[in-house]
């Protein structure tokens, strides 16, 4: 795709864009499945299962999560400048998408199929652990890869396409692994015992080793998927001297964009 720009009224030179193929497009928009499942077992399952399932208190469920959310908060902008300044034969996304593929499906099987018989007080260190690695994983994963999309093409509508495609799988694989769970998984682990199965565990084990196979299939597939475009994306910027004082300034300053901020403060008003 080309097109023309103008010089003073005059047509200038065609700018030469490229176009994503449909299946650089899907592939894409299927890696999203990834944080639509875990997002999903994060706001609807997690609390239930480990407060009325396995018998944590709900207090520190709640605070397990409070903190693992706070911890991605701080990790989530390091990680974000660690890939725009990484140099490798793989560019500066890839490496980190691939590296958490295998990471990121055991974590969240583990997530599920907690110890049996500890006491309250480990079983809160271990969802707090989990909690914050399966986290920062998917903050591995998620960030390189949605920071492809304006890479992958220069042309404006083409980048829109690969967002709608993203939000779409998103969207759609998280809701539908939690539609699965209660019209198929749930019911399925319905005993005598346990009339409800959404109180077996045996139903949330399973649920975890479904829903780590589906991460695992779409990070990976996302990453081969994109995988040929590695060579068209733009490299690292010139390398420099960087301290951690410098990082965390030229962080702080993206923060406090004024358009950032707007968006940041109507996000948040939206997800209240």
């Amino acid at each position: 795709m080309s097109v023309d720009s103008t010089v003073g009224g005059a047509p200038g030179p065609r700018i030469e864009t490229t176009k994503p193929s449909l299946w650089t497009k899907i592939s894409y928009g299927f890696g999203a499945v990834a944080f639509g499942v875990k997002d999903n077992g994060f706001s609807y399952f997690l609390l239930i299962f480990y407060s009325q399932v396995i018998g944590l208190d709900a207090r520190l469920v709640g605070l397990a999560l409070t903190i693992s959310l706070l911890v991605d908060a701080f990790f989530d902008p390091i990680l974000g400048y660690w890939s725009d300044n990484l140099r490798s034969k793989w560019g500066r996304r890839h490496p980190f998408m691939y590296a958490a593929a295998i990471p990121i499906a055991a974590t969240y099987f583990l997530l599920w199929s907690p110890p049996q018989g500890w006491q309250e007080f480990h079983l809160f260190l271990y969802l707090l652990i989990l909690s914050i690695v399966v986290r920062m994983l998917i903050s591995i994963y998620e960030i390189p890869s949605t920071a492809l999309a304006p890479e992958l093409t220069d042309d404006y509508d083409e980048r829109s396409s690969l967002q709608a495609y993203r939000s779409y799988f998103g969207w759609t694989g998280g809701n539908a692994m939690s539609v699965f769970n209660f019209i198929v998984l749930f019911p399925l682990f319905a005993t005598a015992a346990i009339p409800n199965g959404q109180f077996n565990p045996e139903a949330y084990r399973t649920y975890g080793m479904i829903a780590s196979g589906l991460l695992l299939v779409s990070v990976l597939a996302s990453s081969i998927g994109t995988h040929s475009r590695i060579m068209h994306l733009k490299p690292a910027p010139p390398k420099r001297r960087l301290s951690p004082l410098i990082v965390f300034k030229e962080i702080f300053e993206t923060l406090s964009n004024r358009s950032f901020l707007a968006l940041f403060i109507s996000a948040i008003f939206g997800s209240v």
